[in-house]
């Protein structure tokens, strides 16, 4: 049995912030890819498609991605700490909860996708990343 902790605020707030890390890296890791595919400059549905298609077969996106999901089940633990008394409860049920819950999320995300790719209106509209878009203020002739 593990003992009481003084402060829940603690645990709660670092078992938060790693899990924002865990999901940081892999987000920064993607949009890092992102920005140099090359699709002049314009960001589409399609293209996270094929980025997250792409980053699945590459021992570099497989590897972030484990270690993304490995930080956040150790937040999950920390967040967990104060709330759970048995070793075996907060080292085996908990990380399993957190990347069942990870695995029902991505599941839920897939199938809204797949329903807008059915109904044919994509619901990411196109983000031009060169900057050339913007547009430039006039200048007088004096």
């Amino acid at each position: 049995m593990l003992g009481p902790v003084r402060s829940r605020a603690l645990w709660t707030v670092s078992g938060l912030a790693l899990q924002a890390a865990g999901l940081g890296v892999v987000t920064a890791f993607l949009w890092a890819r992102l920005r140099h595919q090359g699709t002049g400059g314009h960001i589409t549905a399609a293209t996270f498609r094929l980025l997250w298609h792409g980053e699945i077969h590459t021992r570099s996106g497989v590897a972030v991605m484990v270690a993304g999901a490995v930080i956040y089940v150790a937040g999950s633990i920390l967040l967990a700490r104060p709330h759970v008394a048995r070793p075996v409860t907060l080292f085996l049920a908990v990380p399993v909860a957190a990347m069942a819950g990870m695995a029902v999320l991505g599941l839920l995300v897939l199938v809204v996708a797949l329903l807008f790719s059915a109904l044919g209106d994509s619901p990411l509209p196109d983000i031009d990343l060169s900057g050339s878009g913007r547009r430039k203020a006039k200048r007088r002739r004096r």
